[in-house]
């Protein structure tokens, strides 16, 4: 494996981040300064990092019950906690079900402190409302594909349910403590897997606005109040983009981080790198070896049937259609997921240079085909489920 990818991951481990933050004693445990003394424990793990978030505990506790929610088709056994699948990026049954089965621990396990470890893709994996899930599933599904930021996404989605944003917390019988790996850019950590343990400040007519915004204001009537306090749940941020942008730039030449709160179009985003590059010598005086980093959230917006693809693919073709390739310098583009899964390909993302030639490049952009164009270059990385989930990272090496 390529030295950044293997970086990159290594430092969006959340095994790695909870043994850096989190202290396991008898009867305490102790993040940061901070400390929860226990007698009987449990732990729900929820999202794409749940099951190394889950192991981190399985490892270090003699004794401890839980259930632990995963992503359709990563399944993968823990002793001692029971081990469930449910859907993501769709809502399905088994989004209800595994709901289910997380109201039903809370309300009948006995324990005296709850650990819930939390990271994104908890939106779509539980769910409990007064909705059918036939319905919520097609309101997701144009939410996904509306080019909504992520946070205006999860404000629609924790006022559809009935455990998103802090409603999760009535059911449990025991103070919580929350341990969070935020896929959210500029940290809101509410919106992380919409927060079914935290407090919200978006109300009822905020999603109303962003409903009414793409045309789906006929789903204002299904709108709820969130929770505005929570009094019986601790969070805490274990790792971020920024943890992950911050690592990388002491193994880089000349580190230039741009932003860990990329948003907006993905294609553009491509574009506006290539600007850089295109004008670095002449503008902005940087004069290679330099490495910019970034990170974040891009949207796709899709009108119409798409091919294989998804943002970091669209962030290439964007950046390798209007790159000046130049003799003066060399460039080598990362664009990762760090779940592993780019859009609706197989691929994290993809890796691209001044030798890498894309024919019909603006076919496979107007269709929004981004990877079935890498794969023919031979430019697509593949890592498989990487259970964790930190945002996306931009490595851009020119040289």
């Amino acid at each position: 494996m390529d030295k950044i990818i293997e970086k990159i991951l290594t430092f969006s481990d959340p095994y790695i981040a909870l043994d850096e933050r989190v202290a396991i004693k008898k009867n305490e445990i102790t993040v940061d300064s901070n400390h929860f003394p226990y007698t009987k424990l449990a732990i729900i793990a929820v999202g794409k990092a749940s099951y190394k978030m889950a192991k981190f505990f399985v490892d270090k506790l003699e004794d401890v019950k839980g259930l632990v929610v995963l992503p359709k088709g990563s399944y993968v056994h823990l002793p001692k906690v029971k081990v469930i699948e449910s859907t993501h990026p769709e809502i399905s049954e088994l989004s209800f079900k595994a709901g289910m089965e997380v109201i039903k621990f809370l309300k009948n396990e006995d324990y005296d402190l709850l650990i819930f470890l939390l990271s994104g893709g908890a939106s779509a994996l539980i769910e409990y409302s007064s909705i059918s899930y036939e319905i919520l599933r097609e309101i997701n599904e144009k939410l996904v594909k509306s080019g909504l930021s992520i946070n205006e996404i999860n404000t629609v989605r924790k006022h559809l349910s009935l455990i998103k944003g802090g409603k999760l917390t009535e059911f449990s019988k025991a103070p919580i403590l929350t341990l969070i790996v935020s896929d959210v850019p500029g940290g809101d950590l509410s919106a992380v897997g919409s927060g079914p343990t935290l407090p919200d400040s978006s109300t009822v007519d905020d999603a109303k606005l962003i409903l009414n915004k793409i045309g789906l204001g006929e789903y204002s009537k299904y709108l709820v109040e969130t929770k505005k306090e929570v009094h019986n749940s601790f969070n805490f941020l274990i790792l971020d983009i920024n943890t992950v942008l911050r690592k990388l730039r002491d193994i880089v030449q000349n580190p230039i981080i741009l932003s860990s709160e990329i948003r907006g179009d993905a294609y553009s985003f491509g574009q506006n790198l290539a600007g850089i590059v295109n004008t670095s010598f002449s503008n902005l005086g940087l004069k290679p070896p330099y490495t910019l980093l970034a990170g974040g959230e891009p949207d796709v917006k899709i009108e119409g049937k798409a091919g294989k693809g998804g943002r970091n693919g669209e962030v290439c073709l964007g950046f390798l259609k209007w790159v000046k390739i130049n003799s003066n310098y060399r460039f080598k583009l990362y664009a990762i997921a760090t779940d592993g899964i780019d859009g609706n390909s197989e691929y994290a993302g993809c890796i691209i240079d001044e030798n890498t030639v894309v024919d019909n490049i603006e076919y496979y952009i107007y269709s929004h085909s981004s990877y079935e164009a890498l794969e023919k270059a031979g430019r697509v990385i593949k890592t498989g489920y990487t259970f964790t989930n930190v945002n996306n990272v931009y490595v851009l090496e020119v040289t």
